[in-house]
């Protein structure tokens, strides 16, 4: 049973990063851990700031962040949810929020997270309604991308090794090692290429540079080898170029979905990107 008096919570959170600096709180920028926290303070004045899963870059979205906060437990997980969302801008929106145990993490406890893209590749798919949802790759016509041809160069990046090459900066502690699960393109019902990767972690700006450079490879603007010799010869250095290979650039912000976190309980919320894929119910309960 959790302290009468405090109380450790989690909750899943929705946000569309459009009008955002990211996740992490900046000086005089307005982040989404920000507009958290100050909703918090407003309802409970106690808490103790929040942690989440993982820093999503301004102008990526979220349908699965996961975060955790300790708070006088003064109101049930129900009432506390309604409270916050009435308190949050409407970019912001908490589906789920429970009880934790006290050692729960919502970053070191996960063991898997789950990203998402979107592009258009053909002029019949581009519209300015979706331009902060959707990579648009072309205005015009435009021969479309075979999302089978995209899974099979994708391949190449599953597995375990070093993505130095597909990360703006390193991170010292943790090195560049990451284990890649799952890397597949499919067609959305609307025909908008649709990636989705899944793996133990990812680096900064790593799937935005892997989606580019995919289908860069995919319609010939690099070569497959160019992407074996990138994922083979980077090392632990992202600041060290493979030699003779053109750096790789990263895809816009606005088409990337943090899409769910794995924990030893289960995925916080199935696949899908609301809106386009997917409903945006939880795979638990809402309110534990």
């Amino acid at each position: 049973m959790p302290d009468l008096e405090h109380a450790r919570f989690r909750a899943t959170i929705q946000y569309d990063g459009t009008a955002f600096r990211g996740w992490q709180l900046q000086p005089d920028e307005r982040t989404v851990q920000g507009v958290v926290e100050d909703a918090l303070s407003r309802l409970l004045p106690t808490h103790q700031g929040t942690t989440a899963a993982g820093r999503t870059d301004g102008g990526v979205h979220a349908a699965g962040q996961e975060i955790a906060f300790e708070a006088p437990d003064v109101r049930q997980p129900k009432e506390l949810r309604r409270g916050l969302n009435a308190l949050l801008p409407e970019d912001v929106w908490i589906p789920r929020l429970g009880y934790a145990e006290e050692s729960f993490h919502p970053r070191f406890d996960a063991i898997a997270r789950r990203y998402e893209y979107l592009a258009s590749d053909t002029g019949d798919l581009t519209s300015p309604l979706i331009r902060d949802r959707v990579w648009q790759l072309a205005r015009n016509d435009a021969e479309p991308v075979e999302a089978e041809h995209l899974s099979e160069i994708s391949l190449s990046v599953v597995g375990r090794g070093s993505f130095a090459a597909f990360s703006k900066a390193g991170q010292p502690k943790r090195g560049t090692m990451c284990e890649v699960r799952q890397a597949i393109w499919s067609r959305t019902p609307a025909g908008l290429l649709h990636f989705t990767i899944v793996a133990d972690r990812f680096l900064h700006r790593m799937v935005r540079y892997l989606v580019a450079t995919l289908i860069e490879v995919a319609t010939g603007r690099r070569g497959r080898d160019e992407l074996e010799r990138l994922l083979a010869e980077a090392g632990e250095d992202p600041s060290r170029p493979v030699e003779g290979v053109r750096p790789p650039v990263p895809a816009p912000a606005w088409g990337l979905y943090l899409t769910g976190v794995r924990y030893a309980d289960g995925w916080n919320r199935p696949p899908g990107i609301p809106g386009f894929l997917g409903a945006t119910r939880t795979s638990r309960a809402q309110d534990d």
